[in-house]
């Protein structure tokens, strides 16, 4: 199943959308200025990134609590 997950060095949250994640991201960390948010795949507990050459996963950095409403 296609997740997203905004992390920094605090923690991480994964969510179905990168716009989810980033509001449940400031939501348990409300003291965060921003987070970076990538996708990949749910499998059970697990995050998972696909690697490789011919594969393109979204990756979005410094992500603020002023841009969710863009995501």
């Amino acid at each position: 199943m296609q997740a997203f997950q905004a992390y920094s060095n605090k923690g991480s949250v994964t969510a179905l959308t990168a716009k989810d994640a980033a509001i449940a991201y400031f939501d348990k960390f409300p003291t965060s200025r921003k987070c970076d948010i990538r996708e990949g795949t749910l499998d059970g507990h697990f995050f998972q990134i696909a690697i490789g050459r011919n594969v393109t996963t979204l990756r979005m950095n410094d992500v603020t609590k002023k841009m969710i409403e863009t995501l």
